[in-house]
């Protein structure tokens, strides 16, 4: 007689086939049909794996990332989201009993692997895997946060040297970076057993949903807008988890987004002014029916029942109240004080009968989640210092600042005389020579620009910037980032290519130290008058090379270069 194990593996592997199995690529696969079929369902878990991290793909997309062959190197599955900004790399493993762990040697050899992504050596990889090299590059560059997952068919145990493999690793991967970008997790039977049978529910539908101050809109399409209290998305979130944002199209972005950052700021420290500085969200649905207590004329209050519930904007506000809900960072009463904006869409039976319902949802989808975002360094054009500053640059033409985003030039690159408030930022941030300041216009250059009274805005824009000085500095920043672009192109290997691009603005900055009375002039510097900046710029380079392969030989070179007090040891080599 069969043991419990034994029928959940059974039924688990025939989920995963029907799920995955049409799409899995066989064709480097031999031997017999049995042995055919664990390759095909170990491959299914590892497109499984990239599914459980983001929930928004197809079967398809999470089948196509898998690169599992006899040379993979323990690297099964790979899948790059340009728009959460996250890696989900996977080894996956099928253990027919279901009761097998992951050994000492395989957990090493993967994080091997993983290390090895970690420094681009994409080269040790097959060529399925190198499908994926373009974006793995693209990913490393802009800082996305890695998942490296071990998914297995077997017990949740793990042995004490399993580990303190994971923690080592852990360690070693976030070296030098600000919070936890690299993960290591696992993925048991159990833990897939959870997800398909999460998967297995189908449509989300939620019941007595209480809207507040609600309005009701017939045509075309029904929909109920008003409020929600946040307790309710908490219960929705402890319900479904991220499988509400499966046809969003961001998804959630993750837990150090800005984004999802200042929504939790709001959500604990500012709970009452939620609903003012909130978007909401928006929801489609099939069906929205209203309850029979319900009032004709008076809608303070109503509620309703909700038939295949899709979140398609708002996926960070609703994951980050889910997340600080179950974290504990706040309770269900604090929450049932917290109103948020809300739109549900009825979608069903609109439209032809061939498909013009979904074209419709897809429509409503991509709509709100197009508009033109308005950012902070919109509001920089209001602020008087800026506004004099442009009026100066009359007395120096050719020269035009531009502090305004505009439509009409918006995909188009500025001219030579042209500078605009981009420019002036990481021109005038180099000029102070401050590893503070530069660190943080790697990191996130749009905290400059968050309030123009704020010490970072002030200490870069302020009385002692004038039209001759940000000309003199600009163009100073153009001819040394010339000088790396071609530095750049004649690197030996590519992590000395890396330190060339991420570690610009140092470079940068120490060669505009060098010249500094130059820049300083009150007259403008023709540009032909400015020096070759490539011999002390490749000075420079090596020093900064040698010190790193010495100290820093396996960091990530993005993260580094984020990092204060690195940036302050290579600016005084």
């Amino acid at each position: 007689m069969a043991g419990v194990r034994e029928i959940t593996i059974s039924g688990i592997k025939k989920r995963l086939l029907s799920r995955y199995g049409e799409y899995i690529n066989m064709d480097n696969v031999g031997g017999s049909e049995e042995s055919k079929e664990i390759v095909k369902v170990s491959r299914a878990i590892a497109a499984l794996a990239v599914n459980i991290f983001n929930p928004e793909l197809s079967e398809v997309v999470c089948s196509e990332s898998v690169c599992d062959g006899s040379d993979d190197r323990c690297i099964d599955a790979v899948y790059v989201n340009h728009d959460k900004k996250q890696v989900t790399i996977v080894q996956s493993k099928f253990d027919q009993s279901g009761n097998g762990s992951i050994s000492r040697q395989d957990m090493a050899d993967y994080l091997t692997s993983c290390r090895d992504v970690l420094m681009e050596e994409y080269n040790l990889f097959n060529d399925r895997f190198n499908r994926f090299s373009e974006s793995l590059e693209v990913a490393y560059d802009n800082s996305y946060k890695y998942f490296f997952v071990f998914a297995y068919s077997g017990r949740d145990e793990l042995s004490e040297d399993v580990k303190r493999q994971i923690e080592q690793r852990k360690k070693e991967f976030n070296f030098d970076l600000d919070g936890d970008y690299i993960e290591i997790q696992t993925l048991s039977l159990s833990k897939i057993k959870d997800y398909l049978s999460r998967r297995s529910l189908g449509n989300i539908n939620i019941n007595d949903v209480e809207i507040f101050q609600y309005g009701v809109t017939e045509e075309p399409l029904k929909a109920v807008h008003g409020l929600i209290t946040g307790d309710q998305v908490a219960s929705w979130w402890e319900d479904y988890g991220d499988l509400l944002l499966e046809d969003n199209i961001r998804g959630g972005l993750g837990e150090v987004s800005d984004v999802n950052q200042g929504i939790k700021k709001t959500l604990i420290d500012n709970p009452e002014m939620f609903y003012y500085f909130n978007n909401g969200v928006t929801i489609l649905v099939n069906t929205i029916t209203p309850k029979m207590r319900n009032g004709k004329t008076r809608r303070e209050n109503g509620g309703f029942d909700l038939v295949n519930v899709n979140v398609i904007n708002g996926a960070q506000t609703i994951s980050t109240i889910g997340k600080a809900y179950l974290s504990g960072e706040v309770t269900m009463d604090q929450l049932a004080e917290v109103k948020l904006p809300c739109r549900f869409i009825k979608v069903e039976d609109y439209g032809s009968q061939d498909g013009g319902g979904l074209d419709v949802a897809l429509s409503i989808t991509i709509a709100n989640n197009s508009q033109n975002k308005v950012t902070a360094r919109d509001f920089i054009s209001k602020d008087p210092f800026q506004i004099e500053l442009k009026r100066s640059f009359s007395f120096e033409e050719p020269y035009v600042y531009e502090i305004k985003r505009s439509e009409q030039d918006s995909n188009k690159s500025p001219g030579v005389n042209v500078i605009t408030i981009e420019d002036a930022l990481s021109s005038l941030v180099c000029n102070l020579n401050s590893p503070r300041y530069m660190a943080l216009l790697k990191s996130n250059r749009g905290r400059f620009f968050e309030s123009i009274t704020s010490p970072v805005y002030k200490a870069v824009f302020n009385p002692s910037v004038h039209c001759v000085m940000l000309i003199n500095t600009v163009n100073f920043f153009r001819s040394a980032n010339e000088a790396l672009n071609y530095m750049e192109k004649n690197r030996k290997t590519k992590r000395d290519e890396k330190i060339v691009i991420h570690g610009k603005y140092i470079f940068i900055s120490l060669v505009m130290n060098k010249y500094r009375s130059l820049i300083e002039r009150n007259a403008v510097v023709p540009v032909d008058d400015i020096p070759d900046l490539k011999p002390y710029i490749n000075e420079t380079f090596k020093k900064i090379k040698a010190h790193i392969d010495e100290h820093y030989a396996t960091s990530h070179m993005p993260r580094f270069f984020e990092n204060q007090s690195k940036v302050k040891e290579v600016m005084v080599l």
